[in-house]
């Protein structure tokens, strides 16, 4: 720091969904906190720097770390909060150790990740070829789904030899939260050792898990009925005896909108055997919901699910996602994209 510099160091604070901020101004180049936790706490360190002359940065560099009983030390350059090092906090130094091991697979994932978004804009585009951006996104789909794999693989690995550590907790959540499916996540659970499952995260999770449980494959899909595009209600009982895939989705939603020609061709291919489409849209506006109807050619019932009501019922995060159900009303697959749903439907239906 040169001495004409102001910093400002915030600390937030994360507990449940909600955030609390600290501040602190940074004297002699050290600066403290000081509080109670009863678990540990996953919060954001970041700063701001005022320098003589010059116009403050509203964009503030942020390092991600846990804040644990005991007093703990973190110094970093200041231009590079990226390189903090840490003294004193054992959870942090085994945060630092893991993201260190899988440091070439997060920056895969960030990679095609920001690949994904580069094209998703170029959709918008009307001078750009969209059949071209098309096959791109599917190709980065897959690599994104391989890479997906890998690191619900790495993940749960580490869960599993180190049941008793609270970042093995925080990494299954997170995990859960990011994909990992629910029978995997409830089984690496119930290895966690059971102090950690009284913390704070310990409950949220049992409470997400328990959520989770109630439309996870085998469980009896629960009831709902809502509007269709000329306001008539239809309910999900209104397909007992059929094999129906209910479909959540958005016609602002560009993964979902890559997915519709998948759902379409298994339909056309499986319509005269039992299987039946309901699709459910959390789009607000009718008028784009309309069109991508038309566009996608999605013959099949679609219903409005406003304020995602019926999502929530069935415990979806993230669209697209889907839910298929026999004639019992039980789910028995759920998220199948690409080819994965057409060789569900060849293996349970007749044709």
């Amino acid at each position: 720091m040169k001495p004409a510099d102001k910093v400002t160091v915030y600390l937030e604070r994360y507990i449940d969904d909600d955030m609390q901020q600290d501040s602190a101004l940074v004297k002699n180049r050290t600066f403290s906190f000081r509080g109670n936790v009863k678990d540990p706490v996953w919060a954001v360190l970041s700063y701001s720097q005022a320098t003589k002359g010059k116009k403050q940065e509203t964009v503030r560099p942020s390092y991600e770390l846990f804040i644990e009983k005991g007093v703990f030390n973190v110094s970093f350059p200041l231009g590079n909060i990226s390189q903090a090092v840490f003294s004193g906090s054992p959870l942090n130094a085994e945060k630092v150790a893991y993201e260190s091991k899988t440091t070439k697979l997060t920056v895969a994932l960030n990679d095609v990740r920001s690949a994904y978004f580069s094209i998703e804009d170029l959709m918008g585009d009307s001078t750009q070829d969209r059949a071209k951006l098309k096959q791109q996104m599917k190709a980065i789909e897959k690599a994104s789904d391989s890479l997906d794999q890998i690191k619900i693989t790495t993940d749960s690995s580490y869960i599993a030899r180190h049941p008793a550590n609270y970042f093995s907790l925080y990494l299954l959540s997170e995990s859960f939260r990011h994909g990992m499916p629910f029978e995997k996540t409830m089984g690496l659970f119930k290895q966690i050792k059971a102090p950690l499952k009284l913390t704070l995260l310990g409950k949220k999770l049992t409470a997400d898990l328990k959520r989770a449980q109630k439309v996870s494959v085998g469980m009896v899909a629960p009831e709902f009925s809502l509007p269709d595009s000329t306001g008539k209600l239809v309910s999900l009982s209104f397909y007992k005896g059929k094999y129906v895939l209910v479909d959540f989705w958005a016609s602002w939603c560009v993964p979902c909108r890559q997915e519709n020609p998948n759902v379409v061709a298994a339909y056309q291919k499986f319509a005269a055997h039992n299987f039946n489409v309901l699709g459910i849209s959390s789009d607000f506006d009718k008028g784009s919901w309309m069109t991508a109807l038309r566009e996608d050619k999605l013959s099949w019932p679609n219903l409005q699910d406003v304020g995602s009501k019926v999502g929530k019922l069935f415990d979806v995060s993230a669209i697209p996602s889907n839910f298929l159900i026999d004639p019992d009303g039980k789910i028995i697959a759920k998220n199948l994209r690409g080819a994965a749903l057409e060789r569900k439907l060849a293996e349970v239906l007749p044709h």
